[in-house]
């Protein structure tokens, strides 16, 4: 096991000391500190979880001594990743922890490394690359290859297209495969909702269609944590040796990792006396299962509550806590600033009028400040929606005509400069140099193997043996390649101007002659210059967000789920649509079905799709620390009004002053 030194009043100020000035003598957060069992911690927005996690880190590291066994962070993704690696890299001794004998990283870096890499390699399965992305655009692309499946999709009738597309792009493997060839023909995929069964010529294709991407070597996501499960259970001691490895592991954003992988870690590490220990806020669970079963964290008996939030200020935090509906929780607020609240009502006529309504109020507190704060506007759903049926607001399309969501072409994720383009922002936020060189040689075994080039023994070129490969050509050419990616890639601009990509094709292309005849499409395809901003692909959350310039205010647009995890000046939470499914009763809207209970007009527990839009609703309204909006019809908030008032809530009602502009 490992010990804790004892929490003394020297002792946590100077950890507070350390990490910026903070402040360590909570309650709540002493109890985690010290905790070497298992536990759960639920933290409240803007509680300062990373800190308090990068501070037990600096804790550990001043007595962990052994050299076999180490600490295990796991995180669900790479922001988190790597913004407790950037407080523990900056600390005195918390920074060994970064290095072997233990592990930070994401989870399915964890996944990865520990269990389905070496299973694959036991099958003489070969991997390309993992990226769900590139997955979809090869499997789209081979599709249409597939009798069966090219029949059903032409077949208007069944109007089958877009379902089989989905199917396709989310071809997720079994555990249960039986095909442990090294060149399997068919592997047992997961049934998703309304998939034919793999009895059925559709199932039958889907299966063949996956071992085809297998023999490739291309995977998804979810394919590595199906084959841990299988490695798992077919060597059940591997969790005791992990176990034994990692004394003590922290799962960090517990809420949003993966029902599958939350499962998986379960069964690794929650026995046997371990140290599990989990943080997150289960009410932030924005990424659900499509599965039956409830498959995401919930804080079990006895769990650490972090209640207080720097964020926001008492007025946020007694709005929020009522919509803590997954994890009753009072939250408190500690923000230095009391926050105004306005609520907007409009109608079909007046809804265009919303966004400047509250640009107007947020002129109105901050003045000639407004130029330097970060506000936005967001809703649940931001796509475009269709138009049938009544009018109701459901999207932000509906208050700002001209915006659109921007996500990345499906189609064109697998492709050389897609591919060079995340090598070049890795880069270019000083990552290791083994992850930008990986990404580099996937890119580069791509092209390769699209001039038809095989490694030796005829093996399949993958990033692991590409450079072995083209040395064996040339003694010369893999060092010529790196010459040419250094200079256009790392250090020039080919991937973000189409003119020098161009140019660095002239140089790349020649190094890779001649090619076969009739691949000349192909290679040109592959090689294809993809448009697109550094920063938006640095932060995929800007892909989904466009902005609206009122004066000297910025109010930026996007989705509920792009402000996840950010702190704020002033939000705009607006009415829209919510979908778990196809059904009537599937849907709704959420601001109009989660405010009653918000502002104590009902007490009606939320289900449902309900319990996803209250989710939504306390991620939006959690966010902003000095302006917090709502926006809503008229229709619906009448029920509202007077709660709303008594609680200190300031109304905009543009109903009533078009009615009165008429008069």
């Amino acid at each position: 096991m490992f010990e804790i030194l004892p929490l003394t009043p020297e002792l946590l100020a100077e950890l507070g000391d350390e990490l910026g000035g903070c402040d360590f003598t909570d309650p709540s957060q002493t109890d985690f500190l010290a905790k070497v069992t298992p536990c759960d911690v639920q933290a409240a927005p803007g509680n300062g979880k990373t800190t308090l996690l990068a501070a037990k880190l600096a804790l550990l590291s001043r007595n962990w001594s052994t050299r076999r066994r180490g600490v295990c962070v796991i995180s669900h993704t790479n922001a988190a990743r790597t913004e407790v690696e950037d407080l523990i890299a900056r600390h005195p001794t918390a920074a060994r922890l970064m290095a072997y004998p233990h592990f930070t990283g994401t989870v399915t870096a964890f996944i990865n490394q520990y269990l389905a890499l070496p299973y694959l390699r036991g099958l003489g399965w070969h991997v390309r690359q993992i990226d769900d992305d590139a997955f979809a655009a090869e499997a789209l692309r081979r599709y249409p290859g597939w009798g069966v499946l090219d029949n059903l999709a032409k077949n208007k009738k069944l109007k089958l297209k877009r379902r089989l597309e989905e199917w396709i792009a989310l071809l997720d493997l079994d555990p249960a495969f039986t095909d442990t060839g090294a060149e399997p023909r068919a592997l047992a995929v997961r049934c998703r909702k309304g998939q034919w069964g793999a009895h059925t010529d559709c199932g039958k294709a889907l299966e063949s269609l996956k071992a085809s991407m297998v023999r490739s070597g291309l995977y998804r996501y979810a394919d590595m944590t199906a084959l841990a499960w299988r490695a798992l259970r077919e060597n059940p001691a591997l969790a005791e040796r992990l176990r034994d490895r990692f004394p003590l592991t922290i799962l960090d954003e517990a809420q949003d990792t993966h029902g599958d992988q939350l499962r998986l870690l379960e069964h690794v590490f929650k026995q046997d006396g371990a140290a599990f220990q989990r943080l997150g806020d289960s009410n932030q669970t924005l990424y659900e299962d499509d599965g039956a079963a409830p498959a995401y964290w919930t804080p079990g008996p006895g769990c650490i509550p972090l209640d207080t939030s720097r964020r926001f200020s008492v007025e946020i935090a007694g709005f929020a806590s009522r919509l803590t509906a997954r994890q009753a929780q009072t939250i408190v607020g500690l923000g230095a600033r009391p926050a105004s609240r306005v609520m907007i009502l409009f109608d079909e006529a007046t809804i265009g009028g919303v966004l400047g309504a509250f640009a107007e109020e947020a002129r109105a507190l901050w003045g000639g400040e407004c130029c330097t704060r970060d506000v936005w506007a967001v809703a649940s759903r931001h796509n475009l929606p269709g138009k049938k049926g009544a009018w109701l607001p459901k999207s932000l399309v509906d208050y700002h005509p001209a915006y659109r969501s921007e996500g990345g072409s499906r189609s064109k994720a697998n492709l050389l400069c897609r591919q060079l383009q995340k090598a070049a922002v890795h880069h270019a936020a000083a990552r290791p140099p083994a992850e930008v060189g990986e990404m580099l040689a996937i890119g580069v075994s791509g092209l390769a193997r699209a001039h038809g080039w095989k490694a030796v023994n005829d093996r399949p070129i993958t990033a692991h043996n590409i450079w072995a490969t083209l040395s064996q050509r040339d003694l010369a050419l893999p060092r010529a390649v790196r010459r040419l990616l250094r200079d256009y890639v790392l250090a020039g601009d080919a991937v973000w101007e189409q003119a020098a990509w161009l140019a660095f094709m002239e140089q790349l292309l020649p190094l890779f002659s001649p090619h076969p005849p009739g691949t000349e499409a192909d290679i040109a395809g592959f090689c294809d210059f993809v448009a697109e901003q550094k920063a938006d692909l640095a932060d995929p959350e800007r892909r989904s967000t466009k902005q609206v310039q009122f004066d000297d205010l910025t109010l930026r647009l996007g989705s509920i789920h792009s402000v996840k995890g950010k702190s704020v000046d002033g939000i705009l939470v607006v009415e829209s649509e919510v979908w778990k499914g196809s059904g009537a009763e599937e849907q709704c809207i959420d601001l109009s079905t989660v405010l009653p209970r918000a502002f104590g007009v009902t007490d009606q527990p939320f289900t449902g799709v309900g319990l996803t839009a209250a989710t939504n609703v306390f991620v939006g309204v959690t966010r902003p620390r000095e302006l917090l909006g709502l926006a809503l019809r008229k229709s619906e908030a009448m029920v509202l009004i007077g709660p709303a008032i008594d609680q200190g809530w300031k109304l905009v009602d543009l109903v009533a002053q078009a009615a009165e502009l008429k008069e």
